[in-house]
């Protein structure tokens, strides 16, 4: 999986690089819909390689290759950079961040960051164009509780105990959606964190992704 992986972003990669030559020539002649259209594909890669990252971690949890590298950080810079990342690439949907409670965890930032991304990631795609996605964090049970909430379709009651499993796909109106391995990746950080992950939701009424993590300290 790992050199499939490897041969597949490579094509992907100079593909990239021929599209941001067009893009800038583009630019240049001032073809708005050139550009428009250039975005379009852009976005399609960066689908493209995100998946295929997915598989290689999968890959990397089998062969006991994926490490978590914990420092001490403030919440409160990754809810930002989060937030930041949001408004400049969800044009779709209404991402809120709201204020983050100021605690120090102990954990991988980049791998917390990617859970975080991968609820926000989720709820934009399951919930209804123009719609509200809210991000909040809070201390419960002297624990830093993190929760993504969307106004989506919901989940089944039949599904909900799945979503977290490896390869686990839901099936909505007959289509089929992702290959069933961002969540399991999620679980997989969470727990190697020992922290808690689970969902909140109620078919036709939107959902909501938590997780919860150990607190090193509180900033007073």
């Amino acid at each position: 999986m790992s050199m499939v992986s490897h041969e597949l972003k490579t094509p992907l990669t100079s593909l990239k690089g021929y599209l941001q030559i067009l893009e800038q020539r583009a630019k240049k002649a001032q073809e708005s819909t050139s550009i428009l259209m250039h975005d379009k594909a852009n976005s399609q890669i960066k689908k493209m390689i995100t998946m295929i990252n997915g598989f290689l971690n999968v890959s990397r949890l089998d062969s006991g290759k994926i490490h978590i590298e914990k420092k001490n950080f403030d919440i409160t810079s990754l809810f930002k950079e989060a937030d930041e990342e949001a408004r400049s690439t969800i044009f779709s949907h209404q991402v809120i961040f709201t204020e983050a409670e100021s605690v120090i965890l102990n954990a991988d930032r980049d791998k917390v960051g990617q859970v975080i991304h991968n609820f926000v990631s989720n709820a934009v795609k399951y919930s209804p164009e123009g719609s509200q996605v809210l991000v909040s964090n809070k201390i419960k049970n002297g624990e830093l509780l993190v929760e993504v909430k969307d106004q989506g379709r919901g989940i089944k009651p039949q599904d909900k105990d799945k979503l977290f499993d490896r390869f686990y796909r839901v099936v909505n109106d007959d289509i089929i959606s992702g290959f069933g391995i961002g969540l399991y990746l999620c679980a997989e950080i969470i727990a190697r964190h020992q922290g808690k992950i689970g969902v909140e939701s109620e078919f036709g009424a939107g959902s909501t992704f938590w997780f919860s993590l150990p607190i090193y300290a509180v900033i007073a």
